[in-house]
């Protein structure tokens, strides 16, 4: 059996595992990695980013399998036989799985058989994990790449050229809880009036058809801020790279990030950060590169999706992100510092090429290259 690859995931969908997907694609390309992909099309976002399409097969060819799918799927879809069992024969099994509490759940440790070691994007997660299996588990972040078509600026969005613009998004299927918007919608009308022409606030929410009554609710909560925008409407991914480029800081008060792909890439564009100070993102972002908000943790309190009532998350700082709001509103030389800092960071420490190699190696460690 040949030495390499076979990335087996989400790999058109649009949304965030199916973009972690591709990044690995393009990770394992930068290496000079021999690679193929399955792409594994059973999840409800839509299927349209064809990308690597050319390198998609029906079956693996090389030793090596890597699935980006999580665990709760992972062995759901193997016992039913849509991931083929014949695939898991005689192949070297990797895992690289998302999970953003510190408590890794314990009815998807059933896919730890499955599978000979587990990938994370972030320390946070590798210590979620860890602690529940004896398998080999190890760190390694996504490579961040951006591309941009100049076409997606500002007024084809709609929006106004002459203010500064703070921006958050979330996906319907990562739960407005955890991703939090509520807080940032707080933070922005902490730091300035409804009326203010200098600013704007710009809320992103993919998938928003799948739950109307949620959007009419932010819609309602925002009416009277004429400077608060919301887009509801599907944009493909060269949009989502236009828009976060049109912008001049993006705003995450998470609650627990498994790694924080949008602000990472926020940064790879220049753009300063203002984010909750705990869980995967704080592998790339510091006090130097970034708005770090403080925290406090709380219970989750009731059952959301896959997050239990009695663990815990973070509950940030509102009042501390609002004057970072104003921070930034009013320094233009504090936004380019900390843009410059944070885009050095990404580019230098979790490029494509840098993340490559790292695969590189550890694949090597395992004699599968």
């Amino acid at each position: 059996m040949d030495l390499g690859v076979n990335l087996i995931g989400y790999a058109r969908a649009e949304f965030g595992l199916g973009e972690a997907c591709r990044l690995a694609a393009k990770a394992l390309e930068s290496a000079k990695i021999p690679f193929n992909i399955i792409n594994f099309p059973h999840c409800p976002a839509r299927q349209n980013d064809l990308t690597w399409l050319h390198k998609e097969v029906n079956e693996p060819k090389y030793k090596t399998n890597l699935f980006f799918i999580n665990a709760d799927q992972l062995y759901y879809y193997y016992i039913k036989d849509i991931l083929k069992r014949r695939w898991f024969k005689y192949h070297f099994n990797i895992a690289y799985w998302h999970w953003e509490l510190p408590e890794f759940p314990k009815y998807w440790r059933r896919s730890f058989n499955l599978v000979n070691e587990i990938w994370t994007p972030s320390k946070y997660t590798s210590n979620s994990i860890s602690t529940k299996t004896t398998k080999p588990v190890t760190t390694l972040p996504h490579g961040i790449s951006v591309n941009l078509n100049t076409n997606f600026n500002r007024s084809y969005f709609g929006l106004p050229r002459d203010r500064f613009l703070f921006f958050t998004m979330y996906d319907i299927y990562s739960t407005s809880e955890r991703k939090n918007p509520a807080a940032v919608i707080k933070a922005f009308k902490q730091a300035f009036k409804r009326n203010d022409h200098k600013v704007g606030l710009v809320l992103k929410i993919n998938n928003a058809a799948n739950l109307p009554n949620e959007i009419e609710k932010w819609k309602q909560d925002i009416a009277e801020y004429e400077n608060i925008y919301v887009i509801d409407q599907v944009l493909n991914r060269e949009e989502v790279n236009g828009l976060l480029n049109s912008i001049d800081s993006y705003v995450s008060l998470h609650r627990a990030e498994g790694f924080g792909l949008p602000l990472a890439e926020a940064m790879y564009l220049g753009k300063p950060v203002i984010a909750t100070n705990w869980s995967g993102n704080i592998d790339f972002m510091n006090e130097t590169n970034s708005c770090l908000v403080d925290y406090k943790l709380i219970k989750v309190g009731q059952d959301i999706g896959p997050y239990k009532a009695n663990q815990n998350w973070a509950d940030p700082d509102i009042y501390q992100a609002s004057q970072h709001m104003k921070k930034l509103a009013g320094d233009q030389i504090f936004v380019k510092q900390i843009g410059s800092l944070g885009k050095q960071t990404i580019k230098s420490e979790f490029s494509p090429q840098t993340i490559g190699e790292r695969y590189r190696l550890r694949l090597n460690q395992l004699g599968l290259l």
